[in-house]
């Protein structure tokens, strides 16, 4: 708290672990010429990697839980893994090595697995392909809603509930169903009024926990992001928990720009997270999260206050950046052998 580094950017939050920047600058230096540029600066997205690299490295000997978000960090927005998917093979390596793996989405489908089956039919088929055994896919977990559903892999390569009172904290299982439909009628209002207000016609979707929008017609990022933001400052009173985010996908057709959905979930990935590592008995120096959405209206920022991050801008970066942490994996246990 009293770090040069908390009075230079009093926003920057914890670190879980000691992070092996040097180290990670001069790796990534080989491959980017940072140190030997003359003119072009380093720009966000090279200090991400950086960053990312230093915590993979400061990670791996300890890890016990991984958590992914789905869309935009383990398949492209808008699909599903399919058993071609490339992430499979890490997820599995994982599991194997006896670190837990989880999927946090913000797709809920309450008292529907195969929904939630559906999403991840590839990953399963490969489960029940290569016949893994219960001691590997018990370190597999979806939690959907954000907060709200945890899901289990059964014998028959099936997902099943978690029951409520098993993972839930005590928090989560006292939020009443009138509260719960109050923070919706409101989130539903600010969307009504910012659509309005943006001449932008909407589907509206509403779920037991959740609430959201579909444009009717092409729109742009900033459009959707304006709504969520509205939301977030509508309900920032809010008695509930909620996560108010820009889920919108973009795809370039000629010079139309096309985005989907703005969604309010009760709760949020932070709840979701802590709810999970207390179930699984995990700390945050040990559990790490991996997303693509960190920014002001993103739903893998909560997950910030609970564990190590990696933030990632699409499927191909987890895929480097899951190799790296099982080579750094493998390199601490051959460490460990050897002394």
């Amino acid at each position: 708290m009293r770090s040069t580094l908390s009075r230079l950017i009093p926003s920057v939050g914890r670190f879980y672990t000691p992070l092996p920047l040097v180290r990670a600058f001069h790796e990534y230096d080989e491959f980017a010429s940072l140190s030997r540029r003359r003119y072009v600066p380093p720009n966000f997205a090279e200090i991400r990697h950086v960053i990312n690299i230093a915590q993979v490295h400061a990670i791996a000997e300890k890890l016990a839980l991984v958590t992914f978000d789905a869309d935009g960090t383990i398949y492209s927005d808008g699909h599903h893994i399919e058993r071609d998917n490339k992430m499979i093979a890490h997820i599995i390596k994982l599991m194997q090595r006896g670190i837990h793996v989880a999927i946090l989405t913000a797709a809920g489908y309450p008292g529907d697995p195969t929904k939630f089956e559906d999403r991840f039919s590839g990953l399963l088929s490969a489960f029940e392909e290569l016949e893994l055994a219960s001691r590997v896919t018990r370190y597999f977990q979806v939690m959907g809603g954000e907060c709200n559903y945890l899901l289990r892999v059964n014998n028959k390569y099936r997902l099943e509930f978690v029951p409520d009172d098993m993972w839930k904290s005590k928090d989560m299982l006292e939020w009443s169903e009138e509260g719960i439909e109050e923070l919706l009628d409101e989130a539903q209002g600010a969307l009504q009024s910012a659509s309005a207000r943006l001449n932008l016609p909407v589907h509206f979707v509403r779920k037991p926990r959740a609430v959201g929008v579909i444009p009717k017609v092409s729109t742009i990022y900033e459009v959707l992001e304006e709504m969520a933001l509205t939301v977030q400052v509508h309900l920032v009173e809010s008695k509930l928990p909620f996560c108010a985010f820009n889920g919108g996908s973009v795809f370039t057709f000629f010079d139309f720009r096309f985005n989907f959905d703005v969604f309010d979930h009760l709760g949020n990935k932070s709840i979701g997270l802590g709810a999970l590592m207390k179930y699984l008995g995990k700390k945050p120096y040990e559990t790490l999260h991996v997303g693509d959405r960190f920014t002001v209206s993103g739903n893998d920022s909560a997950a910030r206050s609970k564990c190590a991050v990696l933030w990632v801008a699409n499927p191909e970066e987890t895929g480097f950046f899951a190799r790296l942490l099982h080579n750094d994996i493998r390199l601490a246990q051959l460490t460990l052998y050897i002394e």
